[in-house]
């Protein structure tokens, strides 16, 4: 057997069979109650489902605020220090207000643990370090 003869035999396959009846209505009928029930009994828990996510996240959030004590016994929200006048270093005031209050919380944790201190004392070097380099750069 050649390839014209292969040839030949693969154009005998490609024919197009029409089916005796048109299948589409018994498709979509089938679909369409299933599909509209289905959807209508998923909407409330889809719902229901979404407020709980948004109000897990919301209080995830609210739980990982910093909060320090204030003099009159009161709670405060913890500001930076820090307030750059150089606006590329304002993600790095808020980085490292960030990381100072995961040590802290550390800290707290773990009052013992001398490398929290170290890593206390260098986060603080490199935030005075950026502190002066508005100053120091031409």
């Amino acid at each position: 057997m050649n390839t014209f003869d292969q040839r030949r035999q693969l154009r005998a396959l490609k024919r197009d069979i029409e089916p005796r009846r048109d299948l589409w209505p018994d498709i979509t009928s089938q679909l369409q109650p299933h599909t509209a029930t289905t959807s209508s009994r998923r909407l409330p828990w889809a719902s229901v489902a979404a407020v709980a996510l948004i109000s897990l996240l919301i209080g995830t959030m609210a739980l990982r605020l910093p909060i320090t004590s204030s003099m009159d016994g009161g709670v405060a929200l913890q500001t930076s220090h820090w307030k750059p006048s150089d606006p590329r270093l304002t993600g790095a005031a808020i980085e490292f207000d960030a990381a100072e209050s995961e040590i802290r919380l550390a800290m707290q944790q773990a009052p013992d643990a001398g490398f929290l201190h170290r890593i206390q004392q260098r986060t603080h070097a490199q935030q005075v370090r950026l502190e002066r380099y508005p100053r120091s750069a031409p």
